[in-house]
């Protein structure tokens, strides 16, 4: 029997809907946008074995449709050696972190900041909300974009924004230089999130589509994780602006290793490029993709494309649900990420000394990824191989409960022993980094796997939704201590 979670899979063409969306086609499925079931009749391409797109006189093609040649074509992404795969996912993976990284690293320099320029605490914590902020504006257009484009450009130009506003924040005289470039630094950086999701769709297939999707999750709240440590001891043994040259040098030296590691996933863009090659070489001038049949002009791009994502998330209620929760998932982290040094200098730890329990969260978060990781390549894997016909996203989502039931424990675990010896507020962070992450990188994995070629604008509209809600978190942590909600447990009870 389908429920409304398996329901929703159908958005993506590979069931028949139930009960649940009889009422409405699923937006994606309208006029605008073909649905995967038409796109495989179609044969532009079927990404599962890269077969589908193989012109053949059967299925009513024109014979000057250019597609793979046959399931084990070397163009095709999912049938890259393993090693050239696997240095992708690390590379785009890692600049995932350093995205995640940027944003919290300048949070122990608030304070030093804040002296220096004669404001008050309150406009430098601004510096982590308007980054996070940030995120809500560039995924409608980088998400999109790169299902039209391809994957590689707009991945290459989010990374450059990014690395370009590092340098008005280092040599930045005043502070509305220093928010201003933070929140456009945010703005392309999340150009960076918005795409990775859809090459990792390309690359693989489900069972270890799940294990990359998971790295990249991890590496969202890692970076952020790390940064605090890293920030205090650049601030207080250095000066705050090392927090964006150092951001800047980790851009710079992954940009190096991606010139030779990242290439474009998108299958539409390599069919292109596999026509336009063939179109020299046989002199065949007839020669083209399915996909350049179809004419995308500026008016498609803005009224078509750029507002996709939106109306996904509008009419999808499963789009809708699992990215509020994601939203308040990742507002507590960043919640967490002011609060954690607070309560510690509450005992009278320095600054620097107070930033290190955030190593209790890193391991939390690598045992998530760890633990995600093998559930999918063991139960998920059983499942996946017994069953006739494509996998459930549902079966992405175990991990998730587990993380649901252990989380709310584990923050008030943290709230109400602040009292007692500190290894026990140290427990608490790993456990809460923990559940977070079970929780996260289910999320994520069950979007790509319900929206899978639509994976892209899915997860740009999570990620403007997910910032614009979670942007404020950040200001919250200092006068809710200051309260004693924090501290009290009265947050993690509610």
């Amino acid at each position: 029997m389908d429920t409304p979670m398996s329901a929703a899979s159908t958005i993506a063409g590979s069931r028949t809907p139930s009960a649940f969306f009889t009422s409405r086609a699923p937006s994606i499925n309208n006029e605008d946008f073909e649905t995967v079931d038409e796109s495989r009749r179609k044969a532009t391409f079927d990404l599962e074995n890269c077969a589908g797109s193989c012109p053949d006189k059967k299925q009513g093609l024109d014979d000057n449709i250019v597609g793979w040649d046959g399931p084990d074509d070397p163009e095709c992404p999912r049938n890259w050696t393993p090693l050239k795969k696997v240095l992708m996912v690390l590379t785009t993976s890692g600049m995932i972190l350093s995205v995640s990284f940027g944003s919290s690293v300048f949070a122990p320099a608030e304070t030093v900041a804040a002296d220096q320029f004669g404001v008050p605490l309150i406009v430098m914590q601004l510096t982590v909300a308007l980054w996070i902020l940030g995120f809500f504006a560039g995924p409608v257009f980088f998400g999109p974009l790169s299902e039209i484009f391809g994957h590689l450009t707009p991945f290459w130009l989010a990374t450059a924004g990014m690395a370009v506003f590092q340098l008005p924040i280092a040599l930045g005289e005043n502070v509305r230089t220093v928010l201003i470039c933070r929140f456009f630094a945010g703005v392309f950086g999340s150009g960076v999130m918005a795409i990775v999701s859809g090459m990792y769709y390309e690359l693989y297939e489900p069972i270890p589509r799940g294990v990359a999707l998971g790295l990249s999750a991890i590496c969202i709240n890692l970076g952020a994780t790390i940064a605090p440590v890293v920030g205090s001891y650049l601030t207080y043994d250095a000066s705050w602006r090392w927090t964006a040259w150092t951001t800047l040098i980790i851009v710079g030296a992954l940009s190096f290793i991606g010139t030779f590691t990242v290439r474009e996933t998108s299958s539409r863009m390599i069919l292109r490029h596999k026509a336009s090659r063939l179109r020299f070489e046989t002199r065949n001038w007839a020669l083209h993709s399915q996909s350049e049949e179809t004419r995308v002009d500026f008016h498609d791009i803005l009224h078509r494309y750029l507002t996709k994502p939106i109306r996904m998330f509008v009419t999808e209620p499963i789009l809708i649900i699992i990215t509020l929760y994601l939203t308040l998932v990742y507002g507590t982290l960043y919640l967490s990420f002011q609060a954690f040094p607070i309560a510690f200098q509450q005992r009278g730890w320095p600054v620097t000394i107070s930033s290190l329990p955030f190593i209790a969260v890193i391991l939390g978060i690598l045992s998530a990824w760890t633990a995600c990781s093998v559930f999918s390549l063991t139960w998920y894997k059983e499942r996946s191989l017994r069953t006739k016909g494509p996998a459930m996203p549902e079966w992405r989502l175990p991990p998730m409960i587990l993380g649901g039931l252990l989380l709310p424990p584990s923050l008030l675990w943290f709230a109400w022993s602040g009292n007692v010896h500190w290894i026990s507020q140290v427990l608490a962070m790993y456990f809460i980094g923990l559940t977070l992450m079970l929780i996260f990188i289910s999320g994520i994995s069950y979007i790509v796997d319900v929206y899978q070629i639509h994976a892209n604008s899915a997860m740009s509209i999570h990620i403007i939704v997910r910032s614009l809600i979670s942007s404020p978190f950040p200001l919250f942590a200092t006068i809710m201590v200051s309260l004693h909600v924090i501290r009290d447990g009265e947050l993690s009870g509610s």
